[in-house]
């Protein structure tokens, strides 16, 4: 957990220091509200949940690869380790041949969405999110682990409140937007473990 938050400080101390000249949105203020409510939507679309949801996982995939800044990176604890926009794309496009259908609802759910830091005139913002792990059930009302990755297969799962769908993970994501041609868009996401809710 340690090691990730590591990288990202790392991570954020290689932009220009000019990036963190200025800070002209305050917490409190109705553009710091206005901003956390467009930043919650784009991590949303960001991760195919919501109204942004796409039955078919590699038009989730596609999304991703339009969306995200050029120099979008991730970091995860866990052999994929630190991987960039064109890692991400391929490993995430190999997946959706093997499992090509998702569920609404299915797949990385963000909660507690918070504005943490804005910088650079207002072009460059920083949050942190609650995101829990969602997948579908089988005929047994068990999680369907013959239909998502690896990295979801668990022992300790429990249902959602829908009692439609698994929790089988469960991470705090920092998240890094950039400002671009007017539009925010995801430029770096940093995961850490926490333990289940239940």
């Amino acid at each position: 957990m340690t090691k990730v938050w590591v990288l990202l400080a790392a991570a954020l101390m290689l932009i220009s220091s000019s990036v963190f000249a200025q800070e002209n949105i305050k917490p409190g203020t109705k553009a710091w509200t206005d901003l956390e409510n467009t930043l919650r939507d784009a991590n949303l679309k960001w991760l195919c949940q919501g109204k942004y949801y796409k039955p078919k996982r590699q038009d989730c995939v596609d999304l991703r690869a339009k969306y995200w800044d050029d120099q979008f990176f991730e970091m995860n604890p866990g052999p994929s380790g630190t991987q960039t926009k064109a890692q991400m794309v391929a490993a995430q496009t190999a997946g959706a041949k093997t499992y090509p259908d998702v569920v609404r609802g299915e797949g990385p759910n963000p909660t507690e969405f918070k504005l943490m830091a804005v910088y650079n005139n207002g072009t460059f913002a920083m949050a942190v999110d609650h995101t829990i792990f969602k997948i579908r059930l089988n005929a047994e009302g068990k999680p369907d682990f013959d239909h998502v990755a690896p990295n979801n297969r668990t022992d300790h799962w429990y249902l959602d409140e829908t009692g439609k769908l698994a929790v089988v993970r469960e991470v705090t994501y920092a998240r890094v937007f950039v400002k671009k041609d007017g539009e925010w868009k995801p430029a770096v996401g940093a995961s850490s473990p926490r333990p289940p809710s239940k």
